[in-house]
């Protein structure tokens, strides 16, 4: 299983951060199925990816790490694609998710941690 992890800390409103992590995810053309407060839960629907490749990306707000308009997130994007190449799809696409977040213009980006 491919998997990929993101961590970042921004500051934003707290009012404000929920709905600019789902329309990150959604202009990187994946589909919210799930969230609550503090979870976003994104996934591929249009694609020509075979089934094994279907990218999920999940997205943890650290509530009791907000402090003022500081908040940590991170972002886990992971496929049932064994990563036989450094390059392969759902790396390419974390690339494009951390890409987003790190270009949102509704935060400003303080932290970005990337591990794989």
């Amino acid at each position: 299983m491919a998997r990929y992890t993101q961590q970042f800390v921004v500051e934003i409103a707290p009012e404000h951060l929920h709905s600019a992590i789902v329309k990150t995810l959604e202009s990187c053309r994946l589909a919210i199925t799930y969230e609550t407060e503090d979870y976003v839960l994104a996934q591929e629907i249009e694609t020509n990816a075979t089934f094994a490749k279907l990218v999920t990306v999940e997205v943890l707000i650290h509530r009791s790490e907000i402090q003022g308009n500081q908040a940590k997130l991170t972002s886990v994007t992971k496929n049932a694609e064994l990563p036989l190449r450094v390059n392969n799809y759902c790396h390419g696409i974390s690339e494009r998710v951390s890409k987003a977040f790190c270009e949102n213009p509704d935060w400003h980006l303080l932290e970005f941690i990337a591990s794989f």
